[in-house]
């Protein structure tokens, strides 16, 4: 059974999105484990979210891939729909939208133990889907793999692993290129390194500015690395160094699994090695766009092995890095949180508490509310979870859920967008991002209208969340 924490990691009850005796897992391995990037498989956009994961049978690759969506912010979803399959796929995927427009790019097999990358997009918000698409036509005797996908309007922009022949030596690299008119056409296949296991990010507030994260793994280097552009793709700096060393560790441990994201030239640059003794999540952040970086800084710190970041900003000052770690000798889901772009973060907090494996964890964000996904043992079999968090709050803040407190002699309800203050003292009302909007005293009753979205209300020495939907 889930042991579920009211805390600033998510502040639902989680929803089992698949609910099937099959496996469902956003990342086809063994223990439904990523091992060289985070998987992003949430996406969030004029408040519908959208969620896709692969559906098999036992631990095999061949099965369906399942979509989801919900158009008023998580609260209800409809059924769900399989957009490919049944077929044997690869074993990753990436979901991105941007306004109404939605992409799902995957890994299929096409054959002779090669991989292909395919994708398909919604134009009217999930609702209907284009037909299955192939961004690549070239080297198909080889493996592409990996597609991470960002999109700004019409132009969509794809990273991706291929081990391709380069100089008539077949290794993975890193390639890049672009549509201007949602993969109608392309630009021709753009080399980037010696590398693997892309992530692309375009800053929403800055869409010229395109950032990519990658790492090398081979025998003689375990490293994350980063390029970025700032003229849409169109050229790229050169590759930086992010780590400085090898990840250490054995296996597919030794990789420098990461994650990566950017809003208004500020980067959260992350990635997992060995430098503090243990496998901890290490962290830089850039400040002007990735001219400059501070860092690196361990930012989980726990004395157990930490797994598969995943960071996601807002356009508020908030980011939030999600992650696996091994605390109880089974893998949870813990966060942290900045609320002051990447000065400082929150301690240590649970999303989930169980002894079953929980991971592959992804996050989005939209208009004041995060949208957290994973994928769990805990019913028995693999499922794909869902939460929704509408309260960042700091340290110490008192979490009362909405729409009903009583505690002692004051009383705080809320209904439909009507705010009741019940008691003796001053009382302060925050916007999300921090700002007071309203302030005054209460001599017995007080009525407040709220408009729809995220409050933080002050009275009588404590901090309450309110949620007007």
């Amino acid at each position: 059974m889930w042991s579920f924490l009211i805390s600033a990691c998510a502040c639902t009850t989680p929803v089992n999105l698949s609910d099937d005796p099959l496996q469902d897992r956003p990342y086809l391995n063994t223990w439904n484990h990523p091992t060289e990037r985070s998987t992003q498989n949430v996406a969030a956009c004029n408040g519908k979210v959208h969620v896709a994961w692969f559906n098999s049978d036992t631990w095999s690759h061949y099965g369906r891939l399942y979509y989801r969506r919900s158009v008023d912010g998580g609260r209800t979803w409809e059924p769900k729909v399989v957009l490919a399959g049944p077929r044997d796929f690869g074993q990753e995927l990436w979901v991105e939208c941007s306004g109404d427009t939605v992409v799902i790019a995957y890994e299929v097999d096409a054959g002779g133990g090669n991989v292909d990358i395919k994708y398909r997009v919604s134009e009217d918000g999930g609702a209907t889907w284009g037909p299955e698409q192939s961004p690549i036509t070239s080297y198909t005797s080889y493996n592409q793999e990996a597609p991470s996908v960002a999109l700004n309007g019409p132009v969509m922009h794809l990273a991706w692993a291929d081990n391709r022949p380069v100089f008539l030596i077949s290794f993975y690299n890193v390639y890049y290129k672009r549509s201007s008119n949602l993969g109608s056409s392309w630009t021709s296949d753009d080399l980037q390194d010696l590398s693997d296991s892309p992530i692309i990010k375009v800053d929403p507030a800055r869409p010229s500015n395109v950032h990519l994260w990658f790492m090398t793994y081979n025998t003689t280097e375990k490293r994350a690395k980063y390029r970025r552009s700032t003229d849409g793709g169109a050229t790229w700096s050169s590759t930086v160094d992010m780590s400085g060393q090898n990840a250490g560790g054995s296996g597919f441990y030794s990789r420098p699994i990461g994650s990566m994201d950017v809003y208004n030239n500020v980067i959260y640059y992350m990635w997992v090695d060995e430098r503090f003794g243990n496998k901890e999540v290490l962290y830089k952040r850039s400040l002007d766009g990735g001219s400059t970086w501070l860092g690196p800084s361990n930012l989980s710190g726990t004395p157990t092995k930490s797994w598969n970041p995943f960071v996601k900003a807002a356009p508020t000052g908030e980011a939030r890095l999600y992650w696996m770690d091994s605390l109880d000798g089974d893998w949870e889901i813990v966060c942290k949180i900045t609320t002051n772009w990447g000065n400082s973060w929150s301690s240590l907090q649970r999303l989930t508490d169980n002894s079953a494996h929980d991971g592959a964890v992804s996050v989005a964000y939209d208009d004041g509310y995060w949208h957290i996904v994973w994928s769990s043992d805990v019913s028995g079999n693999y499922e794909v979870y869902y939460a929704t968090d509408p309260c960042p709050t700091g340290e110490g803040d008192d979490l009362s859920v909405s729409e009903g407190e009583r505690t002692g002699r004051e009383e705080v309800l809320v209904s439909g967008n009507r705010l009741s203050l019940v008691g003796e003292g001053r009382y302060e009302i925050y916007a999300y991002d921090g700002r007071l909007v309203r302030k005054g005293e209460v001599r017995g009753r007080k009525e407040v209208t709220l408009k729809r979205g995220v409050w933080f209300v002050k009275f009588r020495g404590k901090t309450r969340r309110v949620i007007v939907r």
